[in-house]
């Protein structure tokens, strides 16, 4: 069943997970990557969220952030979701790849509502509490690309679609962050 509504507290960080559909490795070419990324800055730019860390998977994507007034973690998923499932069905359609449309297209549970579906329903959300806790998935999240069954790197950040440079080398990542250090003090 969907989450469409979560108990939103605007004061806290969270740690949100959301899954391609099926878990389709939908998401492991750059160009797609790079929707996902400039979305995720302009939330941050447009003052939706402040944005702590991230990382963009081949099927699914994790962040932490804090959600702005008037933009309740829903909402803001919701509208995420939308505009970045356009844009790669667009990418897509412009490639003329027709496996992976005939993939989205057959992922769709009620075709005359909808073309084609990106996003798995659902999102996962988890309050960050403590310190502890923010840095336990900060560090998840960053060494995500090093688990064994990706291997997309062999040191956390030398992956780009993350923000593991920033924090492990004091380098600017793909996009400008909120700095999760000054939370952890």
């Amino acid at each position: 069943m969907p989450r469409w509504r979560v108990d939103f507290n605007p004061e806290s960080l969270y740690f949100v997970t959301t899954t391609a559909v099926r878990k389709a490795h939908i998401f492991r070419r750059d160009v797609i990557k790079r929707i996902l990324v400039d979305s995720l800055s302009y939330m941050r730019t447009q003052h939706w969220i402040e944005l702590y860390a991230f990382v963009v998977m081949p099927n699914h994507l994790h962040f932490i952030a804090r959600c702005l007034p008037d933009h309740p973690l829903a909402d803001v998923l919701r509208d995420f979701k939308k505009y970045t499932a356009k844009q790669i069905i667009r990418q897509y359609q412009a490639e003329d790849n027709r496996q992976v449309l005939a993939f989205l297209a057959e992922a769709v549970p009620r075709p005359q509502k909808q073309r084609y579906k990106v996003w798995d329903d659902d999102y996962d959300a988890k309050e960050v509490f403590t310190p502890e806790f923010l840095k336990q998935k900060m560090d998840y999240i960053h060494n995500n690309p090093l688990q064994p069954h990706w291997c997309l790197v062999e040191r956390a950040e030398e992956y780009p679609w993350s923000s593991a440079r920033f924090y492990l080398m004091d380098e600017p990542a793909l996009i400008a962050l909120d700095d999760a250090r000054r939370l952890m003090i």
